[in-house]
C-alpha cells in the first residue's frame, strides 16, 4: 500500500483502509482486534473539542478571549511577539488539562480571530498553536511519563 501511495495512485487514507480490510480478510487481525485497536476516547475528546470550539466562535466567547489575548500581547509592547507569547501560553495551559489535539482545536478559532484583529500572519499563528499544543512536556503534569518520574525524581 505504501508503494501505491508513493506512486500517487491513491490517497493515504484509502491505502490505509484497504490495508486494514485486507488484514482482516486474510486473518492477520480479527474483527475484534481491529475494533479494540481504535482508541475511541481520543476521538471523542477531539470531536468534543471541535464542537466546543465552534460553540465558542458562534457565541462570541472566542472573540472576547481573542480581544483579551490581543490586549495582553499589545500591552507587553513588543508587537506581534507579545500576541504569539500570549497565545502560546494559553495553549500550553490548555494542553496540560486536555490532550494536545483538543487544546489545538479549542484555541484555534480564538487565535485566528486574534491574528485577524492585529493583522498578524495566520500561518505563523498556526505554527505557534502547533508548537504550544505539544509543549505539555514542559510541565510535570502534562504527560504520563513526566508524572512517573516526578515522584521518584524528587522534583
Amino acid at each position: 500500500m505504501l508503494a501505491v501511495f508513493t506512486a500517487g495512485v491513491a490517497s493515504l487514507l484509502i491505502c490505509a483502509l484497504v490495508a486494514a480490510i485486507i488484514m482482516v480478510c486474510i486473518g492477520i487481525l480479527s474483527q475484534q482486534e481491529a475494533r479494540d485497536a481504535v482508541d475511541w476516547e481520543i476521538y471523542v475528546t477531539i470531536a468534543s473539542a471541535f464542537g466546543i470550539g465552534t460553540a465558542l466562535t458562534n457565541s462570541g466567547v472566542a472573540g472576547g478571549i481573542a480581544n483579551f489575548l490581543v490586549a495582553i500581547g499589545t500591552g507587553l509592547g513588543i508587537g506581534a511577539a507579545g500576541l504569539f507569547g500570549a497565545v502560546y501560553f494559553a495553549t500550553f495551559l490548555i494542553s496540560n488539562v486536555v490532550t494536545n489535539n483538543a487544546a489545538a482545536a479549542l484555541i484555534f478559532p480564538i487565535a485566528m480571530d486574534a491574528a485577524e484583529q492585529t493583522g498578524t500572519d495566520v500561518t505563523l499563528m498556526s505554527y505557534c498553536i502547533m508548537l504550544a499544543a505539544s509543549a505539555s512536556f514542559m510541565s510535570p503534569f502534562g504527560y504520563q511519563t513526566n508524572l512517573m518520574v516526578y515522584g521518584p525524581g524528587g522534583y
